[in-house]
């Protein structure tokens, strides 16, 4: 199964999460040079000044050989998450790519699938104190519709649209 290996390093992103804590005020900057380097590597990549090694590129999907990985993607959904909002919002995003689309990636492309998506952003809003109600089951709603595009990247547009969604709901009256 070449996509269990894939899934992990989604829920691995969750190390992120202790990490931004960490490093606080720092936070940004840390982001920003994350971005940049990945970038970097992926020009390498691309234009071939750089190889990856066999282990590594068999998880690359067939279309990765060509163009961005998935990984670069999650690394900068992730990463201009916390650069351009505030720390819970950027944290849900995090949560809601990492668990919610990692989890259930594992049950293929089907109505379980979106279920399972939908009810694991549901919780991670739960979880970050976001009150119960139509406010978070339509954002919720509408990152399963995000999420079953084909295009673009899920990994880029997820934690972007859960942050923004967190803090509009967040700036809301009641």
């Amino acid at each position: 199964m070449r996509e269990l290996p894939r899934k992990l390093f989604h829920l691995s992103g969750l190390l992120f999460h202790p990490l931004a804590l960490v490093l606080g005020d720092y936070r940004r900057l840390f982001f920003l040079s994350l971005l940049l380097a990945i970038t970097l590597f992926e020009t390498l990549r691309l234009t071939g000044c750089l190889r990856l090694p066999g282990r590594l590129s068999s998880l690359l999907r067939e279309g990765e050989f060509r163009r961005p990985t998935g990984t670069f993607y999650y690394l900068w959904g992730v990463g201009l998450s916390f650069l351009l909002f505030p720390l819970k919002a950027a944290l849900c995003g995090l949560w809601v790519l990492a668990l919610g689309d990692g989890i259930s990636g594992l049950f293929g492309r089907g109505p379980l699938h979106h279920l399972v998506f939908f009810a694991l952003s549901l919780c991670v809003f739960l979880f970050f104190g976001l009150p119960f109600g139509g406010k978070i089951l339509l954002l919720s709603g509408v990152l399963t519709l995000i999420e079953a595009l084909p295009f673009p990247d899920d990994n880029l547009i997820l934690p972007l649209a859960t942050a923004l969604g967190v803090r509009i709901l967040s700036s809301l009256p009641g």
